[in-house]
């Protein structure tokens, strides 16, 4: 996938932030932890990891962890991998397990159901379009789209937000992406973009497969510092920024794209 690692760069140094902690339920003596705040790697998405709680800072350390370690696996992958030998995990596996489970009170949430709370603990925390984008589709690398797995996620955020197939063929837009175009667009047959009509700046009309969305897909980069006007099926028109990003199969394969539009206000 391209996204890159573009938001953990972004972040502190990982021995100051709380880490969410995955166990591996078939090797339960490797441990994942992933940043609070950064998008939980596709991998942690299988049947093979439990969610076992977040360690925030000075919380007693699982055995194994190093602070030192984690700056650095967190730092080239946004996560950290620790390892607790088995003679030790035997010998402490009750103390961890208290430890862990001590931390969160929801430490038993499935992967999907945990995944969705942290994004939602993002969006309370007034995530910038290009955060959640960065967030749904790195965890939706290996799916056919972002809304097949997280159209609950999407739905409910204060954006206005839309997926298209890698045809640009519309496949999901939320109640807020609606209140933009003033119309609901015909899922698999309208492409590219729900606005009515689209603009540029300087009033020209700007045909739907020229949009930003259209340019994403066709050239499959992400398309940034744009700014249009839509007009509504009543005449109405409102300044709007989009921020179009393809999305990716596990394999690299362009399967859509996922687009997140901010109301500008009036034109």
């Amino acid at each position: 996938m391209k996204s890159g690692h573009s938001l953990a760069s972004a972040k502190p140094e990982a021995s100051d932030c709380a880490y969410n902690l995955f166990r591996n339920k078939q090797r339960p003596e490797i441990l994942c932890a992933v940043p609070e705040e950064y998008p939980i790697p596709c991998f942690i998405e299988s049947e093979q990891w439990a969610y076992v709680g977040t360690l925030r800072s000075g919380d007693p350390q699982p055995p194994g962890f190093g602070d030192r370690a984690a700056t650095t696996g967190v730092r080239f992958n946004g996560f950290y991998l620790f390892y607790v030998p088995t003679t030790q995990w035997i010998a402490r596996r009750n103390s961890l397990t208290e430890t862990v489970s001590s931390l969160e009170a929801d430490a038993t949430l499935p992967i999907r159901q945990h995944v969705r709370k942290a994004l939602l603990q993002l969006l309370a925390r007034h995530t910038s379009p290009d955060q959640v984008i960065e967030y749904v589709s790195r965890s939706a690398a290996d799916q056919k789209s972002a809304e097949a797995r997280y159209a609950d996620l999407l739905a409910a955020l204060p954006f206005a937000v839309y997926t298209t197939d890698a045809t640009g063929r519309i496949t999901f837009y939320n109640e807020a992406a609606v209140a933009l175009w003033g119309r609901r667009p015909v899922l698999g047959r309208d492409r590219w973009c729900g606005s009515w009509h689209i603009y540029t700046l300087n009033g020209a009309p700007l045909p739907h497969d020229r949009c930003p969305m259209a340019v994403a897909i066709r050239e499959d980069r992400r398309i940034r510092g744009v700014t249009a006007v839509a007009e509504r099926p009543d005449g109405t028109r409102v300044h709007f920024r989009p921020f179009p990003t393809p999305l990716h199969d596990a394999n690299d394969n362009l399967v859509g794209a996922v687009n997140v539009l901010l109301d500008l206000g009036a034109a």
